[in-house]
């Protein structure tokens, strides 16, 4: 079930709460394959949505375990038609602006856990999730993905789907996108790395490099620069939703690929619920480069630095690059060699 049909439960809820006086949680089972009882709930008369999940009393957790949420509230409780053999886990929206996130979080949750075989690591498999939910809402909020996040994706999604799934395949072009995971370069396989920087400033432009490893080599077979300047146009152009669906729509038939690579796009901080927002802004083509990163290339990494010195951010200008540049043909062979490996 997606979490539209958990949005569209919980307006019916609320339409029928409308026409009874009484108070409580009025609520309807959902996932009825699933050995464990979900619950979608209106608490009246308030109208606030909840997700409640029945567990044995002998599984209760302690009330100081459970996770903290922005826009969110996670509580146990024993209701009436728990009748003192059971327990509810309740996953209360507590906050209006995050509606949309709810359903999803919510949906995701459920399907996610509801799979487990038994109780206890479905109860396990729930506070994961929550953990993750928890770090992703810490680390982009409810508001989805600022402008400059937004290009950085739009350019690693462009790269996957111009570059790595053309010449590996799917399955392997999808595993080495680590851009997701925070790691040092954006793409990383057989030895070799690429990392992607896009950027809309006009002539003279320069990229902006995050660590002192970013445009380290030391222990890759090779490291590239690859550099995509594009153009923001309002209501037109290549929009973040458009390069998803392309990337989608390719990997509709191979769910080894497609599962992990919403996964990725989850830990990148995106949302379908955000899509309008996005749609806003698209994206034309100026220019691309791409760049071999070895001796002399204008770059500071760790050997250079004295003793105590580190977490170091500094720019590049692309003009200086220029001796480092690549053919594209040859740079496409260098990838498409890795699908051998």
């Amino acid at each position: 079930m997606a979490a539209e049909g958990f949005d569209r439960i919980w307006t019916d809820l609320e339409q029928h709460a409308t026409v009874t006086a009484r108070e409580g949680i009025l609520t309807l089972r959902v996932l009825p394959d699933s050995g464990f009882d979900f619950l979608l709930g209106i608490q009246r008369p308030e109208n606030i949505r909840m997700l409640l999940i029945r567990i044995s009393r002998e599984n209760v957790i302690n009330q100081w375990s459970l996770p903290r949420l922005k826009g969110f509230e996670v509580r146990q409780a024993v209701l009436p038609e728990d009748r003192g053999h059971y327990a509810t886990i309740q996953l209360v929206l507590n906050d209006r602006r995050y509606q949309d996130i709810f359903s999803r979080l919510t949906e995701d949750v459920a399907s996610s856990c509801s799979r487990e075989f038994s109780e206890k690591a479905m109860i396990r498999a729930l506070f994961q999730r929550l953990e993750m939910w928890q770090q992703f809402l810490d680390r982009y909020g409810g508001e989805g993905l600022s402008p400059a996040a937004q290009r950085g994706l739009y350019g690693e999604l462009r790269f996957l789907f111009d570059y790595f799934i053309p010449a590996v395949g799917a399955e392997q072009a999808v595993s080495a996108w680590t851009g997701p995971h925070k790691t040092q370069q954006d793409f990383q396989m057989s030895g070799i790395a690429i990392e992607v920087k896009t950027s809309t400033a006009k002539q003279h432009q320069k990229v902006s490099i995050a660590s002192e490893q970013q445009l380290d080599d030391i222990g890759l077979d090779g490291l590239y620069l690859y550099h995509l300047s594009i153009r923001e146009i309002h209501d037109g152009g290549e929009t973040l939703p458009g390069i998803i669906d392309g990337i989608r729509n390719l990997l509709a038939e191979n769910p080894t690929a497609s599962a992990p690579f919403e996964n990725l796009l989850f830990r990148a901080g995106y949302l379908d619920e955000h899509r309008m927002k996005y749609e806003e802004t698209g994206y034309t083509d100026r220019s691309t480069q791409v760049f071999f990163i070895g001796e002399n290339f204008p770059r500071i990494i760790e050997r250079d630095l004295m003793s105590g010195i580190g977490d170091v951010q500094y720019s590049v200008s692309l003009a200086a690059c220029a001796p480092f540049t690549m053919n594209d043909e040859d740079f496409r062979d260098i990838i498409a060699r890795c699908r051998h490996e």
